[in-house]
């Protein structure tokens, strides 16, 4: 079974960057497999005609295999210079996805975590995507404030960081700190051709507000992450779906866990929510 899925990944990785490119990444994977970034230490991988920094080669592995194999986000390959919002960027793994499927994209990215924004950072200055992409340290919610946010301890460039004390109320080991707080409507000029969200429960808050502010309808596509936490964010998803299409918008779903890990349980999961709006797709 590994073994299929490895040739599985290796076919969508030669469909994606090409053979070469494909032979090159897999043989540099395998030496970050024998010697390890130290910790501290950034490890690198060739992606294409890109390079990828990351801290820790499991971590690394999760969300290449997330957004690049299971196909979280989709974006069809364009050469037009579309706008992309990209909200909880972490440390870039989505907007490597979107370079190479939209090499033109003007990017804003927002992320909060100084840790994962380091790195991301690192990325965009290897990839001369300085031009192209921007890059601001908000969190999302729906008025400008400031908050603190929670991150693993274990991981400090985490994907998982939030707004909700959750995390230390649970007796997680969590850090803590104060970000800023904006408001998304604040950075829509214009039609935006995607707007992509994985903000750990702060969707509703996000969406609400770009909802309130007659923001939403400048959205074509919107690709975006909802998370059920127990004890903190436990609006259903059915919520969600009915703001979305209430406001234009045609609505695809898809979990990301399996039914016996969630049915019949109260535990935290999510679901991936693919929305656009027929209107402005040909």
């Amino acid at each position: 079974m590994k073994l299929f899925r490895s040739i599985s990944y290796f076919s969508q990785l030669r469909a994606l960057i090409g053979l070469r490119a494909a032979c090159t990444f897999t043989l540099v994977h395998m030496w970050n497999k024998i010697n390890p970034p130290r910790e501290g230490r950034l490890a690198l991988v060739p992606v294409g005609s890109y390079v990828f920094y990351f801290p820790s080669l499991d971590y690394f592995v999760g969300l290449f295999t997330e957004i690049f194999f299971r196909e979280t986000y989709f974006i069809p390959h364009t050469d037009k210079p579309i706008r992309v919002i990209d909200c909880g960027a972490n440390i870039g793994m989505s907007l490597l996805y979107i370079k190479i499927r939209a090499p033109h994209a003007q990017v804003l990215c927002l992320e909060p975590n100084p840790d994962a924004r380091a790195v991301l950072e690192r990325n965009i200055t290897a990839n001369n995507w300085t031009e192209e992409v921007q890059v601001l340290p908000y969190a999302l919610g729906k008025k400008k404030g400031v908050a603190n946010f929670y991150v693993d301890k274990k991981v400090a460039t985490s994907s998982g960081g939030r707004i909700d004390s959750s995390m230390e109320d649970a007796g997680q080991n969590a850090n803590s700190y104060q970000v800023e707080v904006d408001t998304l409507s604040h950075h829509i000029h214009g039609t935006i051709d995607i707007l992509k969200m994985d903000i750990e429960g702060g969707e509703f808050d996000a969406l609400e507000e770009l909802v309130a502010q007659d923001a939403l309808q400048y959205i074509d596509t919107l690709q975006l992450e909802y998370h059920y936490i127990p004890g903190s964010f436990t609006r259903p998803l059915s919520d969600m779906l009915v703001l979305l299409e209430s406001n234009g918008f045609r609505t695809f779903t898809e979990p990301t866990a399996l039914p016996h890990q969630v049915v019949g349980q109260n535990i935290s999961h999510a679901y991936m929510i693919f929305a656009w709006q027929p209107k402005k797709i040909n």
